[in-house]
């Protein structure tokens, strides 16, 4: 069955269609006209309804597939949106840990430099 969509998809390519749909109306006018073929054009009526019922599965089929690769690449995204959110929370975890490690180190380079200065100034004072 693949191969017939794939076959048949590639007839429906719009020039190639267009060439083969009025190719055979044509002769099917001709016919009717010049040698009295199919009179109440039921032939005619019959392939080309046959050719609309197949190209209306044909559509269906395609547009199930494409539904179904979009509902792929939406989870697709959803993960990658799930792992971007979680480089960001473990970014932002890493960089609250930084803060608080530079704030601590900050407060004990005060508490030395205070107890420096405060040592240097009583030393002074004697």
């Amino acid at each position: 069955m693949p191969n017939f969509s794939k076959l048949y998809l590639a007839f429906r390519q719009p020039r190639v269609f267009l060439v083969a749909l009025v190719t055979f109306v044509a002769v099917s006018l001709v016919s009717h006209f010049l040698h009295h073929y199919d009179p109440d054009f039921g032939a005619t009526n019959l392939i080309l309804s046959i050719e609309a019922s197949i190209a209306s599965a044909m559509l269906m089929v395609v547009a199930e597939e494409s539904a179904e690769m979009q509902r792929r690449n939406s989870a697709d995204q959803a993960r990658m949106l799930a792992a971007v959110l979680a480089m960001a929370e473990a970014q932002r975890d890493m960089l609250a840990s930084q803060t608080d490690t530079l704030r601590a180190m900050r407060d004990t380079d005060e508490r030395i430099y205070n107890a420096l200065t405060n040592g240097e100034q009583h030393g002074m004072a004697r």
